[in-house]
């Protein structure tokens, strides 16, 4: 969903952020997956009629999986071993225990809720209605972030389209030297296309004065009930976090059930219904 009928961008950053503030401060695995599976339905709740982004939620899915890998076999601290290592082999030589593995997916749960909830900005709202919600000293400067981050896929485009071209034409991959053929085109591709951008930009009056807009578009009631929610939920996470009432979980030295909280469980709830608000 897209336009009008997506949600405000002010709205959804607002949400996102307090998803982020919360993930990172407790670390709870229950809340984490909580905070997840929320920015998830968000975004399965606000697609685009093209469907979910697939290959971004893989590599959602392959960086927490990298996670629990890397602090499984670089973790070697616990009393529960799983297996064991020769110790000829550097850094993941050694025992590998239950408590490391479970470390691991509670740092890989609050990395995909991070993750997912800045996701949700990419795939709901479009750039120039994140411009748009910058406040009046940043937009031009988020203007051109945001040009400036369109190349990066513009020049992958490009060095595959250009890498097709010259096999076509008979080249093949020898060595580094070779690859100018496929850079160097690449290269001049992208600074023609930034000096389109540039003019274009030019051509449309940016820079001269302040930045105006076709429609001003007017908070829904979605809207205005996930920035309430969200509101809610900080205030909570500010209240548990004075009163210690942040749910805290560390599987060392050995591994205990999480111990939630009321706060933080109206926190998520609050996050949840949010996420639901269409």
């Amino acid at each position: 969903m897209t336009g009008a009928d997506g949600p405000d961008a002010r709205a959804l950053a607002l949400w996102a952020a307090v998803v982020v503030l919360l993930a990172l401060a407790t670390d709870d695995p229950v809340v984490r997956a909580l905070l997840a599976a929320g920015a998830l339905l968000m975004i399965r709740r606000g697609r685009r009629p093209a469907g979910v982004p697939r290959p971004r939620l893989r590599l959602v899915g392959a960086a927490a999986a990298a996670s629990v890998a890397l602090n499984t076999l670089l973790s070697h601290t616990g009393a529960d071993t799983l297996a064991t290592l020769p110790g000829w082999l550097p850094g993941v030589g050694g025992a590998l225990t239950l408590e490391g593995l479970l470390f691991g997916v509670d740092i890989a749960l609050g990395l995909a809720a991070c993750l997912l909830a800045a996701m949700t900005l990419g795939v709901l709202v479009e750039p120039e209605a994140l411009a748009a919600a910058l406040p009046g000293p940043l937009r031009r400067t988020g203007s051109g972030l945001g040009a400036a981050l369109t190349l990066v896929p513009r020049i992958g485009r490009s060095v595959t389209a250009i890498r097709e071209a010259q096999q076509m034409r008979g080249w093949r991959a020898r060595g580094l030297r070779s690859w100018a053929a496929v850079v160097v085109p690449a290269v001049l591709t992208a600074v023609e296309g930034s000096l389109q951008l540039a003019e274009t930009m030019e051509a449309r009056g940016f820079g001269p004065g302040p930045r105006t807009v076709w429609r001003d578009r007017s908070w829904s009631p979605a809207d205005q009930g996930r920035a309430a929610l969200a509101l809610t939920a900080a205030g909570l996470v500010l209240g548990a976090s004075l009163t210690g009432g942040l749910p805290t979980w560390y599987p060392y030295p050995a591994p205990t059930v999480p111990a939630l909280t009321p706060l933080a469980l109206a926190a998520c709830a609050c996050l949840g219904v949010g996420a639901w608000l269409r």
